[in-house]
Parts: structure tokens; sequence; C-alpha cells
């Protein structure tokens, strides 16, 4: 009884991934936002679908399908809650068989640039907490390099669809301002 609650003590992992990427923030702003086309461009997921959305438009329930079948495969549903006066969107799961639970958050800033050219400091941090042993056992290794491809991921993204028009103009004229 007590190896089996040994086995089954949850255990919390977090990393935190900071990069300079060369675009708008509001850019990658709406990219996170856009979780239906997650399973396009999104390693290890198979599955993306945005399922409940707020009134209020300010959170929504996203649903994932995540993994490298047969290893490993868990889908699950997300809570988003965007914050776009801080250019911030936060995560928590809320159903989930293998993680008790899963958070991230997105942290974005422009870099101010004496040119027309646009950079944003990127700040996502990802957090899980398990029991199960097997995830527990390669959680340390995994999350890094999850954390890091998700992030290239995203950057790879701004980069294949170009910056929207009305989002330059209207960070041209802010920085006039």
């Amino acid at each position: 009884m007590i190896l089996k609650s040994f086995f089954n003590h949850p255990v919390t992992k977090r990393h935190v991934e900071r990069k300079v990427l060369a675009t708008h923030p509001l850019h990658l702003f709406r990219i996170i936002q856009d979780v239906d086309k997650y399973d396009t461009f999104l390693p290890l997921c198979q599955y993306s679908k945005i399922i409940r959305r707020s009134p209020d438009g300010r959170s929504f329930d996203g649903k994932l399908k995540i993994g490298s079948p047969p290893l490993f495969s868990e889908e699950y549903v997300s809570r988003v809650t965007v914050i776009p006066e801080e250019l911030t969107i936060q995560t928590e799961s809320i159903e989930s068989n293998r993680f008790d639970s899963l958070k991230s958050r997105w942290k974005l800033q422009e870099i101010d640039n004496t040119d027309d050219s646009f950079q944003c400091e990127v700040d996502f941090e990802v957090e899980m907490t398990v029991s199960d042993p097997v995830i527990v056992s390669i959680l340390d290794r995994v999350l890094e390099q999850v954390a890091t491809r998700q992030v290239a991921a995203f950057e790879k993204r701004c980069q294949e669809l170009p910056i929207p028009y009305d989002l330059i103009e209207s960070a041209k004229k802010f920085r006039q301002q």
C-alpha cells in the first residue's frame, strides 16, 4: 500500500522558454488563439478544435489530441483565457485522463525598433502535474523539449503567414503616437 501511494504521488514540473521573434506581438497573439489550426503546424498535435466560447469573448475551451500513437496519446480540454490588454494568453486543462494539471501562459511584448521591422519578446511558461509513474519518469526530459519545439512551431507559423495589413497599419499608427 505504501509503495502504491508513493508511485501515485503527483509531480509538478515547470519550464519557461524565452525568445525574441521577428514578428509583431499581435500577429503571434492571433495565431496562438487560432486553436482550430494547431493540428496543421504544431508537432505532436493530431486534433485541435474550439468547442465552447464565453459570451464576453475572453475565454474559450479547446479540445486537443496530442501524442505519437501507439507510444502515447492524450485527448484533453483546456480553458483558454485571453487578456488582450496584457498580450497574455493562459490555458489550464479542465478535462484530462493522464494529466492532473496542464497549464501554460504566453506573455508577449513588442520590442521597440527604430526601423519599420517588428520584434516580439516571448515568455512561454508550461507547467504539468502528473501522477502516472511512466509519465513522471520522462517528464523532465520531455517538458523542455516540447516547450522549445512549440515556440519554434509558432515562430515558423508567423513566418509562413503574412502579417495582416490591418495589424501593420494599427501598429504603425500606435508607434507614431
